[in-house]
């Protein structure tokens, strides 16, 4: 445990140059230091109480500073900055060359990666809801959980981003019109499979089961 809350504090204070970094370039975004503390050590922990000393956890851990950093600037600036995304997907290009002798299924992960790439960038096109960086960071994400949660995340993040449209209409009285920022969507929906896996959907199906 005095590991993991070790290793989440050094990612966390690299996180927090990072966006001071981007504060002081664009004076767009402003964040709560021990917010960003708490959030990233917190989910940390839960990792590993729920994975132990893996590498699944280990790769997770070092996603969550990126989910949160990512999810602070698109959510202020609607910009997604393509050298965090590339940063992050050679940081879990390094975890999976590390671990190929003790983990049977790293070819789940290399599919995943174009898995999100290609679906993700097939939606953009279709919807036209999705940017570059959305593209990027649902890679990403889809790398590190795998090709077994690549398309459950993506379809969930869309949920996610479903349900805050309807509560921003119901609450605000307004049409969605403007453009959101979907990063925070994409993190949150990672975020939950990694706690949850695949609970979330498998409560969905038996209570629409029950329904019908």
């Amino acid at each position: 445990m005095i590991y993991t809350i070790t290793i989440s504090i050094i990612l966390t204070y690299f996180s927090n140059k990072y966006l001071s970094y981007v504060r002081e370039e664009t004076n767009k975004i402003t964040y709560n230091i021990p917010i960003i503390y708490f959030l990233i050590i917190t989910l940390s922990i839960c990792v590993y109480q729920k994975y132990g000393l893996t590498v699944e956890s280990i790769r997770y851990i070092f996603l969550i500073p990126f989910l949160v950093g990512i999810s602070i600037i698109d959510y202020q600036t609607t910009y997604i900055y393509d050298i965090t995304i590339v940063s992050g997907i050679i940081i879990q290009g390094v975890i999976l060359i590390s671990s190929i002798n003790i983990e049977n299924d790293y070819k789940s992960h290399i599919s995943a990666l174009f898995i999100g790439l290609i679906f993700s960038y097939i939606l953009a096109k279709l919807t036209k809801s999705l940017g570059e960086g959305d593209i990027g960071l649902f890679a990403l994400c889809s790398f590190t959980l795998g090709h077994n949660y690549s398309i459950y995340m993506i379809f969930l993040s869309f949920m996610i981003a479903f349900i805050y449209c309807i509560y921003i209409i119901f609450t605000k009285n307004k049409s969605v019109k403007e453009s959101i920022p979907f990063a925070p969507f994409i993190s949150l929906s990672t975020i939950l499979i990694m706690l949850t896996e695949n609970q979330i959907l498998t409560s969905y199906f038996d209570i629409m089961y029950n329904v019908l």
